[in-house]
């Protein structure tokens, strides 16, 4: 009878937890979208904001001159749109271009990119250079490679050393948001879990928060290896996806939450 009289714990609806996005997007963005398809509520938490780049007439100028590359390379979304907004001319055909991930890749198709981009299996610099390595001789290939300051090197010095002619050009800024605006983001916010975009917007969030917030989290989740070490510096631990990326760390979170 005490059987019969128990509840169908299957038909019980999984906590819709509250989960801080920190990295600097709308709500209609790739994290936040990600997250809302696992049943989660995303809480926008920016920890760095998007500027104009230091010279955006070197900008101007690369992105006039896109017909003179034989290849453009894109590690980001914002690096395409920088440069399709610097450029108001149409994209020109033929250049062969690659991007670091399928949102990358998306952002240049929409700009016009054709043929389409090049897209390693895996996500990430490094696969993606080791894929180039593979399918292209680079030497005195003419190569732009418009970035961020801070940027990560692989790719470039990657195709530097086999003797690609490389331009690196500044194609936006990211900075640290004030600290009290972090810190009123945060306490609105009233997040159950976090994901950690970058190792720089851990380190910014840590530096305008202090550790304990991260502890008081019933999950943290560093969307890959680099950013989950930068974490690790601070005694944080953070679960990472077994792939790079918007969707797989969403997924991760809800294997996370189904277990707690």
């Amino acid at each position: 009878m005490l059987k019969e009289c128990m509840p169908d714990l299957s038909s019980i609806p999984l906590a819709r937890w509250k989960v801080a996005v920190t990295r600097d997007e709308p709500p209609d963005g790739p994290m936040h979208e990600a997250l809302r398809r696992h049943g989660f509520e995303p809480q926008s938490c920016p920890v760095l904001e998007e500027r104009a780049p230091a010279d955006p007439e070197a900008l101007r100028k690369a992105a006039g001159a896109l017909h003179e590359y034989d290849w453009l390379i894109c590690a980001s979304a914002r690096s395409v749109r920088a440069l399709r907004v610097a450029r108001q001319a149409p994209w020109p055909r033929g250049l062969c271009t690659a991007a670091v991930g399928e949102a990358t890749a998306e952002a240049l198709v929409g700009a016009g990119a054709d043929p389409p981009p090049i897209v390693a299996s895996e996500s990430g610099a490094q696969a993606l250079c080791a894929h180039l390595l593979d399918i292209e001789r680079w030497a005195n290939r003419r190569v732009l490679v418009p970035g961020v300051e801070g940027g990560r090197r692989e790719l470039v010095d990657g195709l530097a050393a086999a003797g690609a002619v490389i331009d690196e050009i500044e194609a936006y800024r990211m900075r640290v948001r004030p600290d009290q605006h972090i810190k009123h983001a945060w306490s609105e916010a009233a997040s159950d879990a976090a994901v950690i975009t970058s190792p720089s917007v851990g380190r910014a969030l840590i530096a305008a928060l202090g550790v304990p917030p991260f502890l008081n989290l019933r999950a943290l989740v560093a969307i890959g290896a680099t950013t989950a070490a930068a974490l690790a510096e601070y005694g944080i631990h953070a679960e990472t996806p077994k792939e790079t990326g918007f969707e797989p760390a969403a997924r991760r979170l809800a294997e996370l939450r189904a277990r707690a």
